[in-house]
């Protein structure tokens, strides 16, 4: 068992470098049962298994009906529907979201997130050549800085 598991540590740190290893070692130790990340949708991009913390969700799969306004508001909604059901679930201390496939998806998932749990999602942004970043920005201080600095 111990060689089996050395041959895979040495063969995944080839592939993806030992820094990838650590970081998804590390996410997997630390992850919590009150731990989401939403995929907003599934099935199009690839999705690497370090950027997926605690319980995984995935709103929508594949490719949306986008034929007409009425077609694409449904779509959305049976997938926002889904994610508030598994917001309400139980409590959640952080929310991941891997903003793939439609933006209006995305941005409905993270205003359902912060409606139902008051809250802000930790996005994860690629940022190029297979990189990906956790981007946490706090809009309630963002709001108390612009009451500060009127136009």
């Amino acid at each position: 068992m111990d060689r089996e598991i050395s041959a895979i540590v040495d063969e995944y740190v080839l592939r993806f470098g030992s820094t990838d290893l650590l970081t998804a070692l590390t996410n997997r130790l630390h992850n919590s049962d009150s731990v989401l990340t939403i995929v907003a949708n599934g099935g199009v991009h690839p999705l690497r298994d370090d950027l997926l913390r605690g319980e995984i969700f995935v709103a929508s799969q594949g490719s949306l009906d986008f034929s007409s306004r009425q077609a694409a508001e449904r779509d959305i909604r049976v997938a926002l529907v889904g994610v508030a059901k598994k917001l309400k679930a139980r409590r959640w201390k952080t929310v991941y979201l891997v903003p793939f496939g439609p933006t209006v998806l995305s941005l409905g998932i993270k205003m359902l997130v912060y409606r139902v749990l008051s809250q802000e999602t930790v996005d994860i942004l690629h940022i190029g050549e297979g990189v990906h970043v956790d981007i946490e920005i706090d809009t309630r201080q963002i709001s108390l800085e612009a009451q500060d600095h009127p136009t």
